[in-house]
């Protein structure tokens, strides 16, 4: 009996060892078929003819190694246009004890070349030396206008959340509603010059002048179709003939412009690059491509625009005033500032010219000659940027130290900006009259009494010969101690007695301003002097000189800068009747006339302007008395 119990009691123990060892064996199978795992899914699954699929493999691996080599299987009807994998990986710590798991995310974008049901797949990759495969997955490709599905985003689609997703919009192909022409048809092209992505630059024109304005614009092209790409090893556009400005205040920013068609089909169009060009020589000038990297699907393509020309020449000769720099192109105004109007011999006075509009800004100005006027060099500050229609422009300050040597009223003369504007095909001339500024006598620095001399005055002489110890003397053994002692005080007191009368003097010349009528006065002299002579340029300014002289002295008026219907308002409302004021414009007229005439002018003309200038000032003398 107790045999039998012995035996029954073993039988038990060794069917409890069994059941616990299949227990077992079970759990570890299970948590090895844990460590890996691995999907396939596709982000629709009926689509047009044409159109793409993202098909995405996820592997995790609950270990320290890492998936490689992924495949997609087998894709009959689609093409393989592009791919992308991801690997990521995860440290973990749970109750105190460390984990790790790696995972591989690949998708790759399927375009749709057949109509049909078609099985993909199965998607497999490599992990630890062995080949792990997902499940097979269908998808159905319909023709086209019978629409599909309504795409679901996939969790493993790297191209969702690509950061330069913008240039294409959504990465993926758009609804059809969506891929309609929006752009400037300007920018449709006949065909499609590369795939994925593209670079085309354009001119407003080919043909232009020394100094205009040509505006370079290059776009980047892209193909709605295709998912997102990266932009890389950005190269300018070199001009080297040109000065190149830039219109876009920040050349990093793009700027949508919607879609244009490339050959049948809407790509989506960005500006990247808007710039001016001024010519800086004639001829057949020549605009290099820009060129970037499209970084995407494992490789790595350029795309560059293409070389541009432009034929380049200089403005017609005909009708160009005198003074023309080439390539000063635009549409300027001038203005002038000066101040103060009053200083003494030798002092300066400040003056400020502005040059505004658009256009190819001059970088210096043509200054006039006066006698007894120097100017110093100048310093500028621009204002400069794009304008309304694309026009490159803004304003440029040139400031200038006029330095005045010669005493009486001086007219600083009048700048004048010759420059030819494109648009209007013709010449202008943008004016500016400084005006006269009084300078009052006094005594000018010396040019021949530097400071080094004074420097130099109190260095030891030059000595020629040894000399031996010289005897003790004392200063009041001298005559000319006594004499300093009692002079000094003389002299002092008669320098200061004779530097107040100096004062005094100049101060009552000073109170002596020169009157408008001894200017016109003399201005008539000059003129009358200049008609004498064989230059008919400089006879031609004194008369102008004169008119405007007298003008002031008779009525307190000054004509220059004044249109011809402002200048006889305020003549008349100065007591000049209609007759003496006509008189003496027209003699201006004639004068301007001949001051600009291409031909010259000869003395005899000028002659006959100086009798009738005369005659008009001695009328306007005796209608305002």
């Amino acid at each position: 009996m107790a045999t039998r119990r012995t035996k029954k009691s073993w039988w038990a123990r060794w069917v409890c060892c069994l059941v616990l060892w299949l227990a077992l064996l079970l759990v570890v199978r299970s948590a090895k078929a844990q460590e890996v795992q691995i999907s396939a899914s596709v982000d629709a699954d009926r689509v047009e003819l044409g159109d793409t699929v993202s098909y995405s493999l996820r592997v995790t691996v609950s270990d320290n190694a890492m998936p490689s080599d992924p495949a997609p299987g087998r894709v009959a009807g689609f093409s393989v246009i592009g791919a992308d994998s991801s690997p990521m990986q995860m440290h973990m710590n749970v109750n105190g004890r460390p984990s790790d798991m790696n995972s591989l995310v690949t998708t790759w974008l399927l375009r749709a070349d057949k109509v049909g049901s078609f099985t993909l797949g199965p998607a497999s990759a490599t992990v630890k030396g062995m080949r792990r495969s997902a499940s097979v997955l269908r998808v159905t490709v319909v023709p086209r206008g019978q629409g599909g599905s309504s795409r679901s985003r996939s969790p493993f689609d790297p191209f969702a959340n690509n950061p330069l997703r913008s240039l294409l919009g959504t990465g993926r192909e758009p609804e059809r509603e969506s891929l309609k022409p929006t752009a400037d048809p300007k920018l449709n092209i006949d065909r499609e010059p590369a795939k994925i992505a593209f670079l085309h630059a354009t001119v407003d024109k080919t043909r232009a002048v020394l100094g205009e304005q040509i505006t370079l614009s290059v776009y980047l092209y892209a193909d709605p179709s295709v998912g997102g790409f990266r932009v890389a090893d950005v190269h300018e556009a070199t001009a080297n003939d040109f000065v190149k400005r830039s219109l876009i205040d920040d050349e990093t920013r793009t700027i949508d412009l919607g879609m244009a068609l490339v050959g049948s089909r809407p790509w989506g169009v960005k500006l990247v690059r808007k710039s001016a060009l001024f010519a800086l020589k004639t001829g057949r000038l020549e605009i290099e491509p820009m060129s970037l990297a499209i970084l995407g699907f494992r490789t790595e393509q350029q795309r560059q625009t293409e070389p541009l020309h432009v034929e380049v020449t200089e403005p017609p000769a005909v009708g160009r005033p005198p003074g023309y720099s080439l390539g000063d192109v635009g549409d300027f105004a001038l203005a002038a500032t000066v101040s103060p109007r009053s200083v003494e011999q030798g002092g300066a006075v400040g003056v400020t010219l502005e040059v505004r509009g658009t256009g190819n800004i001059p970088e210096k100005l043509v200054l006039p000659v006066v006698e007894g006027v120097e100017w110093l060099d100048a310093s500028s500050q621009d204002k400069l940027g794009a304008t309304q229609s694309d026009r490159f422009g803004g304003t440029r300050t040139f400031s200038y130290v006029v330095r005045l040597h010669k005493p009486g009223a001086i007219d600083l003369g009048e700048v004048r900006l010759p420059y030819y504007d494109a648009d209007r095909r013709n010449y202008s001339v943008a004016r500016a009259s400084l005006g006269i500024v009084d300078v009052k006598p006094g005594q000018e620095r010396s040019a021949a009494d530097p400071e080094t001399e004074r420097l130099l005055a109190n260095l030891p002489l030059l000595r020629t010969t040894l000399e031996g110890q010289s005897t003790v003397s004392y200063l009041s053994d001298r005559a000319w101690f006594w004499a300093l002692v009692f002079g000094l005080p003389i002299a002092c007191t008669s320098t200061l007695g004779a530097l107040a009368m100096v004062r005094k003097a100049r101060e009552r010349r000073a109170d002596r301003t020169p009157s408008p009528h001894r200017v016109a006065k003399a201005r008539r002299a000059d003129a009358k002097a200049a008609c004498e002579g064989s230059d008919a340029k400089a006879a031609l300014g004194a008369i102008v000189r004169a008119i405007h002289a007298v003008v002031v002295a008779e009525t307190g008026v000054n004509l220059r800068g004044a249109s011809t219907t402002a200048a006889r308002t305020e003549l008349a409302g100065a007591g000049a009747n209609d007759a003496a004021a006509k008189g003496v414009l027209d003699v201006l007229r004639a004068c301007e006339d001949a001051q600009f005439s291409p031909d010259g002018v000869a003395m005899a003309s000028v002659r006959e302007i100086w009798t009738r200038a005369e005659d008009a000032m001695a009328r306007l003398g005796n209608e305002v008395d």
